[in-house]
């Protein structure tokens, strides 16, 4: 027996995806994202001769999405490093010597600017929505702005990791919406 034997079933494919981290609308030079996932510490109680596990705290790990960068209106260099000047942060002018070289910045900040990052699983046509994830108070962790390279003709690509509080996921859009992980 085949593993896929379902002809009238369609299965979420791994290539129909949208990611929304700039604003409102969909990044569309997104190459891949890791899509949210969560780990339950364990706790263990010692009672007699007996070793009970309980579960603990929930931890989100983080999302990394790989851009292609396109050059211009799109840049997304210019995008992430704009992101990083409206939370506050400043490159320090005057060679330690200032109060406002040691400025910080505040989460905040970050979030507020940076808004809620969404991973959308569309459907076979790309029409219709099939998953959405929310990653709800999002910032960007880290940027690997990619490499330069005289050895290769490959685009240059950027990795954004996004830390966050939680992830939403809202499914079933065809039959009737359903929704996890809400506060």
């Amino acid at each position: 027996m085949a593993f896929w034997n379902e002809a009238n079933a369609e299965p979420k494919r791994k290539f129909r995806f949208g990611v929304r981290i700039f604003g409102n609308t969909v990044a569309w030079y997104a190459k891949s994202v890791t899509a949210p996932s969560f780990e339950i510490n364990s706790i263990e109680h010692h009672f007699s001769d007996h070793v009970f596990h309980y579960p603990g705290k929930i931890k989100w790990s983080d999302v990394t999405v790989v851009l292609v960068d396109p050059a211009g209106e799109e840049d997304v260099v210019n995008k992430t490093m704009s992101l990083l000047q409206q939370a506050g942060y400043k490159i320090p002018q005057g060679g330690g010597q200032t109060d406002e070289d040691f400025d910080t910045f505040a989460k905040a900040d970050l979030v507020n600017n940076n808004g809620n990052v969404i991973l959308e699983a569309l459907s076979q046509d790309g029409g219709e929505i099939l998953e959405k994830w929310t990653l709800n108070n999002a910032f960007i962790a880290s940027a690997k702005f990619g490499d330069f390279d005289y050895s290769t003709e490959d685009m240059r690509e950027i990795e954004i990791t996004f830390k966050y509080d939680w992830a939403s996921c809202v499914t079933g859009v065809n039959n009737g919406d359903s929704t996890y992980f809400t506060n």
